[in-house]
């Protein structure tokens, strides 16, 4: 690959990027923590999300992990 397509990929998924997440230990159990950036109506806000493993997942076609607004 060379270094001037290496750059057209890695702007593309600059552009894409919606957020970042940190791995995090709890009293109880590991999660993730981070901010995603929604855009709408030409407007980006930034909201502080959580997201834990669903250890209440009883078959395939329930999620492997719930995403949650983080709040105070």
């Amino acid at each position: 690959m060379t270094e001037e397509t290496e750059k057209q990929n890695n702007n593309d998924w600059k552009k894409r990027e919606l957020g970042a997440l940190w791995r995090r230990e709890g009293k109880n159990q590991a999660f993730l923590s981070g901010k995603i950036t929604i855009g709408e109506f030409g407007e980006e806000r930034e909201i502080a999300i959580v997201v834990f493993k669903n250890n209440y997942k009883e078959n395939d076609r329930q999620p492997d992990f719930r995403v949650y607004e983080d709040r105070p």
